[in-house]
């Protein structure tokens, strides 16, 4: 995988996108905003520059993995069928089975950046194969060693403290509630999220970076218009972005 900080202009960089998505049976009540907010995430990533894969699993009381290191623009938007929440919550199982489908990808193809979003209504209640322990080094493991990044953002619970059980700094957490307006609300920022992290370029972000309004404001444009200001950056002071 790159460096930490890579000179790398972004439609040169590539990344892998991994998202674990709660389709529980408490989410029936979000579940259009949800197919919604998604499709409209997927959008945001398939517009953007550069080389992007994505990996997404559903999980209720199962998991299933609808997409394997697809790149972003055969990834299909979720529908009715694909997405039909049910059961209760294998977040552990999920997480570390796509770990291990991350892990593979990563030691073939070394992208310059690795991000899991993760998003649940709900804590832990169903997994068969991996437990806290276990899924708490998982992510501590991939964040030290490999430069894996995470985002963890949680309803009906302290997401600060249910993301630091599992080895994700609360400063990369956030809540929402479980409401139409707050599903939809926390996809968009979310999606402006994943875009200021694909614009910064690096492997591994500051504390405190992720959820702030500056960082939210570069992930809010469309890409044209950011592509321009950089352009318009370089050519003031001759250097690359």
């Amino acid at each position: 995988m790159a460096s930490k900080a890579t000179p790398k202009r972004q439609e040169e960089r590539s990344i892998l996108i991994n998202f674990v998505l709660d389709k529980s049976g408490s989410m029936s009540s979000i579940r259009e905003a949800t197919i919604s907010g998604f499709n409209e995430f997927l959008g945001d990533q398939q517009r953007e520059g550069g080389d992007a894969r994505m990996t997404l699993t559903l999980f209720d009381t199962r998991f299933e993995t609808v997409a394997s290191a697809v790149p972003v623009r055969h990834v299909a938007p979720l529908n009715h069928e694909t997405y039909h929440p049910d059961g209760m919550t294998a977040l552990y199982d999920a997480i570390a089975h796509t770990m291990s489908i991350t892990d593979d990808y990563v030691a073939q193809h070394h992208p310059d950046q690795v991000l899991f979003v993760i998003m649940t209504d709900g804590q832990e209640n169903s997994s068969r194969e991996f437990d806290q322990r276990a899924v708490f080094r998982m992510i501590s493991d991939r964040r030290e060693d490999k430069g894996y990044e995470f985002i963890y953002l949680g309803a009906n619970q302290d997401s600060y403290a249910a993301s630091q059980r599992i080895g994700i700094a609360p400063d990369r957490a956030m809540n929402w509630e479980a409401t139409p307006e707050q599903a939809s609300a926390t996809m968009l920022r979310m999606s402006r999220n994943v875009r200021g992290y694909r614009r910064a370029g690096t492997a591994l972000l500051a504390n405190e970076t992720f959820f702030t309004p500056e960082f939210e404001a570069v992930g809010a444009m469309e890409y044209e218009e950011y592509k321009q200001r950089q352009e318009a950056g370089r050519g003031k002071t001759g250097k690359k972005a």
